[in-house]
């Protein structure tokens, strides 16, 4: 299990023990903590979290996704877009929780959370598969995410190149530049240590 949220507390048990709290980003990360028994010897890893993306990233997105519904159907509507959306983040593997509720609390449930689809219905109940929306993602899953979307746009036979050379600036531009500044600082060691 996989949770992200901010070290809130150190404490120290009577016996000296630590005592760590943090306060977690999701409430239905709460759900997957409540199965662990108390007792239950636990490995945990603790990392710095991931940068996350950026609104730029999340305009290409949403461009790109506006584009691929155009050219499926002509004439792009909200829910087909979020249709398209749940598919690509159903399909790069982004975390999601089966929930079920009664039906008519739908409407609700459609204020709080938008990216979700449903799985089943039975008897005034619904079981609904609830993903982590892709403005909770890092920038390595909204680059997975975005990738995916122009891969579609090619084979949907959308024009990407604009949309390529602007997820190649967004994502790897400050590594190219990085690598640059890295190689140029080599050459001017080497060329000032002939001189000396």
């Amino acid at each position: 299990m996989k949770l992200k949220g901010k070290l809130k507390n150190i404490n120290y048990t009577i016996e000296g023990k630590p005592q760590i709290t943090f306060e977690l980003e999701r409430y239905l990360d709460v759900n997957k903590i409540q199965d662990i028994n108390g007792e239950d010897l636990l490995n945990i890893n603790v990392s710095n979290a991931r940068k996350s993306r950026t609104l730029d990233q999340n305009n290409l997105l949403w461009a790109i996704i506006s584009d691929i519904d155009k050219k499926i159907n002509g004439i792009p509507s909200e829910a087909s877009r979020w249709d398209l959306y749940i598919q690509g983040i159903e399909e790069v593997g982004a975390e999601f929780e089966d929930i079920e509720i009664p039906s008519k609390s739908l409407r609700i449930f459609k204020g709080a959370f938008r990216a979700y689809k449903i799985l089943d219905e039975k008897n005034d109940r619904l079981l609904l598969r609830c993903f982590v929306g892709s403005s909770k993602f890092d920038t390595k899953q909204m680059g997975s995410l975005i990738d995916y979307f122009l891969r579609m746009a090619s084979e949907a036979g959308v024009t990407i190149i604009d949309y390529r050379a602007e997820f190649e600036r967004l994502f790897y531009w400050k590594r190219k530049k990085n690598a640059k500044f890295a190689e140029g600082l080599i050459t001017w060691r080497n060329i000032t240590s002939y001189q000396e």
